[in-house]
């Protein structure tokens, strides 16, 4: 897994808290139900329910569920490349915690794509 050291306050836009570090990637974990405990650095994916779920890319520790197409008319388009990794699209935003808006990110290829 590569990570980023981050050390900054929180404030608008991709800036997590201080002390805490970014993941650059996303491992994906094809699961059929979502596990309790959730490990930094992967995405579990269920086809079978049309979800995802990771911990925020910004190490905030804050849970990330994406519900996805063709399961949910409205929700992410998982796109599964030939070499394993996948993308998600749109953009991933974390509405949680203490500034609402704190991480904005692309999932391309298992890597983390700040906007």
């Amino acid at each position: 897994m590569d990570r980023t050291w981050v050390f900054e306050t929180q404030d608008a836009g991709s800036t997590p808290a201080k002390g805490t570090m970014k993941t650059t990637e996303l491992l994906p974990v094809y699961i059929e139900l979502l596990p309790e405990q959730i490990e930094e650095g992967k995405v579990y994916i269920s086809k079978k329910y049309g979800v995802a779920i990771h911990l925020c890319a910004c190490g905030c520790g804050e849970k990330t569920i994406m519900d996805f197409k063709p399961n949910w008319k409205d929700g992410w388009t998982l796109i599964e490349n030939p070499d394993g990794t996948v993308s998600f699209s749109p953009s991933v935003g974390n509405f949680a915690g203490q500034n609402p808006y704190h991480a904005h990110y692309f999932i391309v290829n298992n890597k983390i794509i700040w906007c």
